[in-house]
């Protein structure tokens, strides 16, 4: 077992935790995509093109070609709508990073095709018209993956049993070859492409920190089960569907895929570990502190951000960051790190979920059931004991541990100028904003 997290309740099986509510989160600087491409609209043309960002159609920069030298600085700055280092909610921001050489913006605002043979030489992850930051293997394996079945889902009906399905994202819809699952769970508990920048978090204790830093994939590689690689290429030369792959050892090593085209047995799936990126673990600090319902400054009238250190181990043209604000309401319990909240707690028959609200207002669990004191989709509250008059909660339990993003536009990491040591420092100046007022750019800002 791991104890992994980004959602609300760390849980007890390979699984991490939840974070959310209602909230928006934008990068300012460099400028985030929120999902646009180039349009000349105030909103974009899709919201589903490359990631779940939970967003407002009209945030978002267009596309821009910038780069930057390693071991330069660069000032993140972003607007996050529902507060953080905030006593209301509990928050986490994760900051990551990844490099491909064809990670890409692409010139076309639809999304990436599924189907192989929608795209050009039956390759989508060549086709460059579409834009792709992970590739088609990652969300192929998502999508044949078990579901982790320890997590807490409250009341949600998950309509799949692979890892597009999650609490927040119970149908299961594709954005992009993001997989849902690890969205939105931090640390994930199977290989990513993206790697760790920092963890900015209401409570930044000692033991905390030193869970994500051990746990970062920067230091730790992933343990998954290994198919054959041609058992994917004959499934998909036959279009005929792929079985569930496991996410336990016991399960892996058991499991058979029957015979190949000719006859012959397949090999039997390998349980191995993924390598480490090889790569400090990193940062992990307390969240600057912002305001409840305000995409605005912090609490010294300036941009709440992060420097970060461009790495001199990478050097790419094609590099993409992303920021994923977890926020879970205040009334949870140690952030969303309780280690006995998982599946069990979870709804059975179409009722209530099992997550304890009675005792948080003096009630035992009759009075509670009785009254409406329950965690469930728009519970019917009887407020005033002993009458029999009821007010409707307006509750979406798959918002209460939610996960917003947004990513930049691709970007370049190129070695230094020639002259330019490693003992003088490099600070990149951007300009920050898009064209018009106020009122026309909002919830982006306007030009500096």
């Amino acid at each position: 077992k791991s104890y992994l997290r980004m959602e609300v309740f760390r849980v007890l099986t390979l699984a991490g935790v939840l974070a959310g509510t209602l909230g928006d989160v934008y990068l300012h600087g460099p400028r985030g995509s929120n999902n646009r491409l180039n349009e000349r609209g105030r909103e974009r043309a899709n919201a589903n093109r490359l990631f779940d960002s939970q967003n407002n159609n009209r945030g978002g920069y267009n596309q821009g070609s910038l780069f930057y030298y390693e071991g330069s600085i660069v000032n993140l700055e972003w607007t996050n709508q529902h507060s953080c280092g905030d006593p209301n909610n509990h928050c986490e921001i994760v900051i990551q990073y990844m490099c491909g050489n064809l990670t890409r913006d692409g010139t076309s605002t639809r999304t990436i095709p599924e189907k192989r043979s929608q795209c050009e030489k039956w390759n989508c992850d060549t086709d460059l018209q579409y834009g792709m930051h992970e590739n088609y293997a990652y969300y192929r394996n998502c999508k044949n993956r078990d579901r982790n079945q320890g997590l807490f889902t409250a009341d949600q009906n998950l309509n799949r049993d692979d890892a597009r399905s999650t609490r927040q994202n119970p149908n299961g819809q594709r954005r992009g070859y993001e997989c849902p699952e690890e969205r939105d769970y931090y640390p994930y508990w199977g290989p990513t492409p993206w790697m760790d920048i920092a963890i900015l978090t209401n409570n930044a204790s000692v033991e905390r920190c030193e869970y994500y830093r051990n746990n970062s994939e920067n230091v730790l590689g992933r343990f998954y089960c290994k198919f054959p690689d041609q058992y994917f290429i004959d499934k998909e030369a036959q279009n005929r569907g792929i079985r569930s792959i496991p996410i336990t050892k016991e399960e892996c090593e058991n499991y058979n895929l029957g015979s190949d085209p000719s006859g012959a047995a397949y090999p039997t799936p390998q349980w191995v570990q993924s390598s480490a990126f090889g790569i400090p673990p990193p940062e992990c600090i307390d969240a600057d502190w912002s305001r409840d319902n305000h995409n605005g400054n912090g609490l010294d009238g300036f941009p709440v951000s992060y420097n970060w250190t461009v790495p001199d181990h990478t050097i790419s043209d094609n590099c993409v960051l992303r920021l994923r604000y977890n926020i879970t309401t205040g009334e949870f319990a140690e952030g969303g790190f309780d280690p006995t909240l998982d599946s069990t707690f979870n709804a059975g028959n179409n009722g209530a979920s099992k997550l304890d609200v009675a005792s948080q207002f003096g009630l035992d669990e009759d009075a509670a059931d009785d009254r409406g004191y329950v965690f469930e989709g728009n519970p019917n509250v009887k407020v005033i004991d002993g009458s029999n008059v009821e007010l409707q909660l307006a509750i979406n339990t798959a918002q209460y541990g939610r996960t917003f993003q947004d990513r930049t536009h691709v970007f370049a990491i190129r070695k230094r100028p020639e002259g330019v040591s490693k003992e003088n420092q490099i600070v990149n100046l951007n300009v920050r904003g898009k064209r018009g007022n106020i009122v026309q750019v909002y919830p982006a800002v306007e030009y500096d």
